[in-house]
């Protein structure tokens, strides 16, 4: 065992330090590049490398420089047994590793790289057993080497304990990798400490010590309040609460929303508040209620007091609990250190320092968030301006009734330009003529509807999902949704949106739309997928797996076995002619499908053979709430449809695209009107097949053929 010397020390000082600030650096710049929808909370450090991860390269470089800072530290820690040098370096070497096989995206597994990563973990929990040594510096003696050692492999197999338990992954994860990485920076303390080192006299150095004890403790309490959230509750509506840890936004209460944020500054000193808060199911028995106002989905001042107060007490019950455990450990590391039980002092400094930490931010707290401290109130999306204009939700299905005129003078005028310019191959006879509409989100306004299929002979709709908001039948029937389908005289072929149910097996709204004569569910339940065969042309599809209320996260991977299982079934099925589900994500590259179409976005859109539908109410009625940043009247989004034409050739001819606006104000707008010829969308030429018009027939499905199709058995079943 080589004796330190004070040029090592110093430069192990820096290379641990190096690999601190890399690693918390860099998971705290990545996460803060990412798109909304990234949650640091329960998502791996690992996600933020993934090779679909945007600027991945932040969190591929930290890990890189993590792991030479590990390696540069093996080297210049000396006075400490070989092997543990060579386990360290071994460590900072399988981080290396896990920056060099990231994961595919920020969802899906990877064995290479769950095994690296695992290995990393443990050599870096392990690595002080095997450098204790009898001579070595005070961190670095067998029984607190050993015992750090022990306390750290506990920590790493909490984490698969912790996701069988459901806590959060992402926070759970980064305070095992902060202590991991924080033990060889302790070491490189404690050795330069042993040189000589120190800070003033004894009674300066323990002032030092209970002071950033303190600090400690509160960053502990901080992270546990993260690592087991509080939960407010009242009748109809719930919320998860934490503290923040980033000193950036302290003195703020932010709330986040399916509908908007809400972010309220104050004037004070203490953590920022984070609150999620999720509308319950039981909210839809008031949307069915006659009479219906907002305020009476609003809870009642008791109630919220009363929901408020459990919350406070159970985020200082955590806080508490997280900072004891920090004052704890130090207790338990000194005693290792100095072999012998804690002495008075330290008991009195410990304690000093955790009711300080509880104080000290339970007083922040209190003083802060008061409503005379408030000063700045920022929302975004419907938050803050529903309650003002209460009487735009009124009459939703009278105001586009009184619209229809505008819209059936456009349709006229779009015909009449087609057949003057349109070119001579989009004028072949027609197959069949689709209304493709997406996202009505509670909006009434099938009188539109019916004047666009009379005005344009569509054949039948495809509605690509997001018929409701709340995922509940009952608020399809206040809305009259339910009523206004069934009015429509064509057949209506449907997919459920990730805001038709409440919870992954919630079928409710499918039921619902089942007992309706007119509509084909195109994937009525998880055994069956429905093949329609209109006059020839085939059109399948598949419900979107999302829900209302899930964690609206990571929405391109939770398509993924859905679109799995629907190409699986029909991989050895005649060709679709159309594929339909709700998000863009699930219907790109699907094979055998000619034509693919989505909704989901609220915005048209082409992309190769994926046609994006519009929303055809403008995001339906809570949208025209949204406030134009210059002051002008609320508006909703435009509205838009498409008329999906098919030719004899089975081939899609021509796509026309409508786009108008203020519908629900009363005021309609016209945007644009464009046509795109069909075979820059569908590719796919086979000169045996024809296709003709399907009759009219007597029920209310004409004369479509419905077949089928058997869902596959999982791997697993």
């Amino acid at each position: 065992m080589a004796p330190p010397t004070s040029g090592h020390v110093r430069g192990a000082l820096v290379t641990s330090t190096a690999a601190v600030v890399a690693l918390v650096g860099g998971w705290t710049w990545a996460a803060r590049e990412q798109p909304d929808g990234y949650d640091a909370v329960r998502e791996s450090i690992s996600a933020l490398a993934a090779s679909e991860t945007p600027h991945r390269w932040i969190m591929t470089v930290a890990l890189v420089l993590t792991g030479l800072a590990h390696v540069g530290s093996a080297v210049l820690l000396q006075g400490m047994r070989r092997t543990g040098r060579l386990v360290l370096g071994a460590a900072g070497i399988a981080t290396l590793a896990v920056a060099l096989v990231p994961l595919p995206s920020r969802s899906d597994g990877s064995p290479v790289h769950t095994v690296v990563a695992t290995l990393s973990f443990v050599l870096l929990a392990v690595w002080p057993w095997f450098a204790a040594h009898p001579d070595a510096t005070p961190l670095l003696r067998p029984p607190v080497a050993r015992t750090a050692s022990v306390v750290l492999l506990a920590l790493v197999a909490s984490l698969p304990l912790g996701v069988r338990a459901g806590m959060p992954f992402g926070a759970h994860e980064r305070v095992v990798a902060a202590l991991l990485a924080l033990w060889p920076l302790a070491t490189a303390v404690a050795a330069w400490w042993a040189f000589g080192h120190r800070v003033g006299g004894r009674r300066a150095r323990r002032v030092l010590t209970v002071g950033v004890l303190a600090l400690a403790s509160a960053a502990g309490g901080v992270a546990a309040t993260r690592l087991a959230p509080a939960t407010a509750e009242t009748t109809h509506y719930s919320a998860r609460v934490q503290l923040s840890m980033d000193p950036r936004e302290s003195t703020r209460l932010v709330a986040r929303t399916l509908f908007g944020d809400i972010d309220v500054g104050f004037t004070g000193l203490a953590p920022g508040i984070e609150a999620t808060p999720q509308v319950k199911a039981s909210i839809a028995d008031l949307l069915s209620r006659p009479g219906i106002t907002v305020s009476s989905l609003q809870p009642g001042p008791l109630e919220l007091n009363a929901a408020i107060v459990k919350a406070a007490r159970d985020v200082g019950l955590r806080f508490g609990i997280g900072a004891l455990v920090v004052v704890a450990l130090w207790l338990l590391v000194r005693a290792l250190v100095k072999r012998r039980r804690p002495g008075g002092w330290a008991w009195a400094g410990a304690t000093t320092a955790w009711v300080v930490a509880c104080a000290a931010t339970g007083l922040g707290m209190w003083q802060t968030y008061q409503p005379e401290r408030q000063h700045e109130f920022t929302s975004t999306g419907v938050l803050g301006t529903v309650q003002r204009n209460q009487s735009l939700l009124s009459d939703v299905e009278a105001r586009t009734a009184q619209v229809s005129p505008y819209l059936r003078n456009l349709i006229a005028l779009s015909s009449a330009l087609q057949d003057k310019y349109s070119p001579t191959e989009l004028a072949q006879p027609t197959a069949l003529r689709v209304l493709l509409v997406s996202d009505l989100h509670a909006g009434n306004q099938y009188s539109l509807m019916r004047t666009i299929i009379e005005e344009e002979d569509i054949d039948l709709v495809v509605d690509a999902g997001d018929l409701v908001n709340f995922g509940s039948v009952a608020e399809g029937e206040a809305s009259g949704m339910f009523a206004g389908i069934a009015s429509v005289p064509v057949p209506y072929v449907f997919v459920r949106g990730n805001h038709d149910a409440t919870s992954a097996t919630d079928r409710a709204v499918l039921d619902r739309m089942a007992t309706l004569p007119n509509v084909v569910l195109l994937q009525p339940d998880d055994e069956t997928y429905t093949v329609v065969d209109a006059g020839g042309l085939r059109i399948g599809g598949f419900n979107d797996p999302r829900w209302f209320g899930d964690d609206g996260k990571r929405s391109k991977d939770k398509q993924q076995p859905a679109k799995k299982a629907f190409v699986s079934a029909f991989e050895k099925q005649d060709p679709l002619d159309l594929l339909v589900s709700h998000e863009p994500w699930a219907v790109q590259d699907v094979p055998r499908a000619d034509v693919a179409v989505n909704g989901h976005m609220h915005t048209p859109d082409l992309e190769g053979n994926r046609i994006q539908a519009g929303t055809f109410t403008g995001g339906g009625p809570l949208t025209h709430f949204v406030g134009e940043e210059n002051g002008e009247e609320l508006v909703g989004q435009p509205s838009a449809f498409d008329v999906l034409s098919f030719g004899e050739t089975c081939r899609l001819t021509s796509v026309t695209r409508y786009r108008f606006r203020n519908v629900i104000e009363g005021r309609p707008a016209y945007d644009d009107v464009s046509l795109v010829n069909g075979s820059r969308i569908d590719t796919v030429t086979d000169p045996e097949r024809t296709c003709a018009r399907p009759e009219p027939g007597t029920g209310p499905l004409g004369s479509l053929t419905l077949t089928q199709v058997p869902a596959k058995p999982s791997a697993d079943e």
